[in-house]
């Protein structure tokens, strides 16, 4: 809503889904994503799904753990007078809601997170192979001996953190 409501954030946001559709299409033009798939040892050339379970399942997890600790957080943020510290905001809450107020908004987190851990994780275990595929065959062209190192480790978590923050843009 803020988003569709400020236009300069409207223009700040199409430019960066513009550069990272441009990175992906560069990266794609060095190496192929079937060539990738199956560096990165993929059966059949399928994209192995363990990989965007095992983030969306670990960001839910260590994400929905915290709920409490951000329920208190936030209704100490809001209500500085009546809520001093954490623990005894803790025990007014649940004293005067009970304990299941802790938990307030903890769907949401889990089906956020879920998603975001599951498209960042996934993405970047996909591209890491085609990555490094794009920086060898660079590599080769320019008749550079040496591997690139870590940037193709870089490309890859930017391609995921992209990927995934535009799929909630």
């Amino acid at each position: 809503p803020i988003i569709t409501q400020e236009p300069y954030l409207t223009n700040i946001f199409s430019s960066m889904a513009r550069g990272y559709l441009r990175l992906l299409l560069a990266i794609a033009a060095v190496a192929s994503p079937a060539s990738a798939v199956s560096a990165s040892g993929a059966a059949g050339g399928v994209i192995d799904p363990r990989f965007f379970i095992a983030g969306g399942t670990c960001a839910a997890i260590s994400h929905g753990i915290t709920t409490p600790i951000d329920v208190v957080k936030t209704r100490m943020q809001s209500n500085p007078d009546k809520y001093k510290s954490l623990l005894p905001a803790t025990a007014t809450i649940i004293k005067e809601e009970g304990a299941q107020a802790l938990t307030k908004g903890l769907v949401p987190t889990l089906v956020g997170y879920g998603i975001e851990g599951a498209l960042k994780f996934g993405i970047y275990e996909v591209s890491k192979p085609l990555a490094v595929l794009a920086f060898q065959r660079l590599s080769n062209k320019l008749n550079r001996s040496g591997g690139a190192g870590p940037l193709p480790f870089f490309f890859a978590s930017i391609m995921a953190g992209g990927g995934a923050s535009l799929v909630f843009v």
